[in-house]
């Protein structure tokens, strides 16, 4: 006669498996659901007029109708601008063929970063002169842009630390509406990835009959000023 523990044994091994399983369909419905979840709905960037690396004048009203994928950075700056750029390059690779999509990259360093030290930045990375904007012009234009309507931060170096220009090292991706829907660790070597879903979400966007432009934020004052130190955005390099 056999033992009870030898028929326990198998029994333990099938509930072991069963729960497995629980939690690996657990795991899937929870990864469906965000998967076909609408992105959320943060700030409306606004007006600009910014001077491209070209030379021309680009504004808000040139990038209308495409999903943007932007970060902010200045030509000095140590290894991390240079990792987040490497990272837009990426999106760049990802995204090729992508009509609907661009890229921008703004300055907040504009005294410095001339467009001809944009163009010779943009030149490194291989971007291309029809899809990844580089912009610069008045820090009495970036900075509220960047603050105002990306709701990251941007600014002067402090000089009593002796740190670089204030920036963020996030990437925001933009609506064809000129919302922002999402905000990425451009230091994470899965941005790319994480980016290119979430484009992929908005292309499928149903896109309706009319479209209303708004230069204000969908956020009240204080909690736009608040939103991005609430959800962890670096401020300085």
């Amino acid at each position: 006669m056999k033992s009870a523990g030898n028929h326990l044994v198998p029994a333990l091994i099938a509930a072991t498996l069963i729960g497995v399983a629980g939690v690996v369909v657990i795991l899937w419905i929870k990864a469906e659901n965000c998967r076909r979840a609408p992105l959320p709905q943060f700030s409306h960037i606004g007006g600009f007029q910014l001077i491209e690396r070209s030379g021309r004048v680009v504004s808000d009203a040139d990038i209308a109708g495409k999903i943007i994928v932007a970060d902010f950075f200045f030509g000095s700056c140590s290894a991390e601008c240079l990792v987040v750029s490497r990272r837009m390059s990426e999106v760049q690779r990802l995204t090729a063929g992508m009509a609907d999509v661009m890229l921008v990259s703004i300055t907040v360093d504009p005294k410095s970063d001339t467009p001809e030290a944009l163009t010779r930045y943009a030149t490194r990375l291989n971007a291309s002169t029809n899809r990844w904007l580089f912009l610069t012009g008045e820090k009495t234009n970036i900075y509220p842009l960047v603050q105002g309507g990306f709701l990251l931060s941007a600014g002067e170096p402090d000089t009593t630390v002796n740190t670089g220009f204030i920036h963020s090292s996030k990437i925001a991706l933009v609506d064809r509406h000129g919302v922002v829907r999402g905000y990425y660790d451009g230091l994470a070597s899965l941005a790319p990835d994480w980016i290119l879903r979430d484009i992929q979400k908005l292309r499928a966007e149903p896109q309706p009959a009319t479209k209303q432009k708004s230069s204000q934020p969908f956020l009240s004052g204080n909690l736009a000023a608040s939103l991005p130190q609430t959800l962890g955005f670096k401020s300085a390099p």
